[in-house]
This record gives C-alpha cells, sequence and structure tokens, in this order.
C-alpha cells in the first residue's frame, strides 16, 4: 500500500477472465472506497513486468487452451506470486484461475500444464462436470459476526487434490467441490485462497469481500472498516442473489454427463 492507495493486481484479464471476473476486482474497488481507501487497479499481461509489490491479487477463470499458451509466462511469474502469498498478500484465484495457482493442471489428454505453485494441490480434469448452483460455508477468516455462508455457481469438471495439511476454502452444503473424496471446496494458504465459485464471488458475497480487504490492509498497519451506510444497497442486492440460490439450489442442473 503506498500513499494510502491499496493497489490490486489483475493478472491475465484477457486469457483469464471469462466469467465476469472484472467483477471480483470492480467488488474490492467499490468496496474499498465505500471504507474511505483509494485504489489502483494493474492488469498484468503476459510478457510483462509484474509489479514488485501489490495489496490484492486476483486470477479469473479460463479454458485450458488459455493456460496452455501462458505456459512459459506462468513459470516466470510463479515464484514471484508464491513470494506476495507468503508475504501475506490475499491472493483471490477463481475457477480456471485457481486451477493455474495449484503446481500443475493434468488434463485428460497431453501432458500437464505447470501453475504457480501458490497452493500445494493439482487439478485434474476428467472429473463429472459439475454445473449448479452453490452453497458454501466458508473457513476463510471473515471479519467478527459475519456470516460463513456464502453462494455463487460452479461449472467444471476438475478434481482438486490437495495435499496433506492444505486448508479447504469451505466445506460444501450444496454442489460438488472439489470431488476428491471429500465435501470440501478450493483451498486456502495464509490469506489467499482458490475456489470454483462463480458469480462472481465476491460481488456475491460482500462478507468476503471484507475479509480480503481487511487482510490487505492489517499488512500494512491499517484497519480496514466497512461501511454498511454507504453500502447498504449493494449489500440487499447480494443478500437477494443469495436467497435466490437457496431458493433453487435443488432444482437446477446437478452435473453433465
Amino acid at each position: 500500500m503506498t500513499a494510502d492507495r491499496l493497489t490490486i493486481l489483475h493478472v491475465y484479464p484477457r486469457q483469464m477472465g471469462v466469467s465476469g471476473d472484472r467483477g471480483n476486482v470492480a467488488a474490492l474497488v467499490r468496496r474499498a472506497a465505500a471504507a474511505g481507501l483509494d485504489t489502483e487497479v494493474v492488469e498484468y499481461a503476459p510478457g510483462g513486468a509484474l509489479p514488485t509489490a501489490a495489496d490484492v491479487v486476483v486470477v479469473g477463470n479460463g479454458p485450458l487452451s488459455a493456460m496452455r499458451s501462458l505456459g512459459a509466462d506462468v513459470a516466470r511469474i510463479g515464484a514471484p506470486l508464491r513470494d506476495l502469498a507468503g508475504s501475506g498478500v490475499p491472493i483471490v484465484a477463481v475457477g480456471g484461475g485457481f486451477d493455474l495457482a495449484t503446481n500443475e493442471v493434468v488434463p485428460t489428454e497431453g501432458a500437464p500444464v505447470a501453475g504457480f505453485g501458490v497452493f500445494d494441490a493439482r487439478a485434474v480434469r476428467g472429473a463429472e462436470r459439475r454445473v449448479n448452483y452453490f452453497v458454501l460455508e466458508t473457513r476463510y477468516p471473515l471479519l467478527a459476526g459475519a456470516a460463513t455462508r456464502i453462494a455463487g455457481f460452479e461449472d467444471h469438471a476438475t478434481r482438486i487434490e490437495l495435499a496433506a495439511g492444505v486448508t479447504p476454502f469451505a466445506d460444501v452444503v450444496s454442489g460438488g467441490g472439489n470431488q476428491a473424496g471429500s465435501p470440501v471446496e478450493g483451498a486456502i494458504v495464509g490469506t489467499s485462497f482458490g475456489t470454483h465459485t462463480q458469480g462472481p464471488i465476491l460481488p456475491l458475497n460482500p462478507q468476503l469481500t471484507d475479509a480480503v480487504l481487511a487482510a490487505a490492509t492489517a499488512r500494512v498497519g491499517r484497519e480496514y472498516t466497512p461501511d454498511a451506510a454507504r453500502t447498504e444497497t449493494v449489500d440487499r442486492y447480494a443478500r437477494e442473489a443469495r436467497a435466490t440460490i437457496d431458493r433453487y439450489v435443488d432444482k437446477a442442473f446437478k452435473r453433465i454427463a
């Protein structure tokens, strides 16, 4: 955080941003503004200079073809991203971006694709494809009193195999999740999390946005205090959207053969 401005680093917005993932960046920007925090969004493209400092990193969803095309660049910036996560910078990795943030993506055909290695896990393609509303109880550390129930949408055919000791992002209430034997979803390392929850996840779940911003500001010795009066309208929209998901979660597609 420089001169009271939070830097949000958006990695591969063109290649890994096919599911409205800019909405996650927008949620961080607008939620921060409501708390009196200025932000700067820096977009990183393949071959560019990765910023040496950031306060939040966002990696969005994208197809396997995009991951393959990014191979050399992923190898180049993996270590700096791991360093950022290790220093307490929250990395939010969603969908294919979560897959890419593991150690490797194992396709049904062809060679594995090396990932950033932020999460000690691997993403194995070829699992049952899950297409459904998604309801979870998150394990990510939220602000005191915040609801742990989150909601979104999942659409993937990936099994996430977590290494021993890796904390899942959430427990599954309804949906597929990691599909690796336990009803859990995603992964957490430090203040970073990866998940297949789309929606986008942060606008749908403001308490999670607050938690990410709180982690980012705490790292630089600042306190993040949400302003409920300034976010009342968007909070109501998010509650109503989550209520709709709860209402129809058992009526949507659950899998595609």
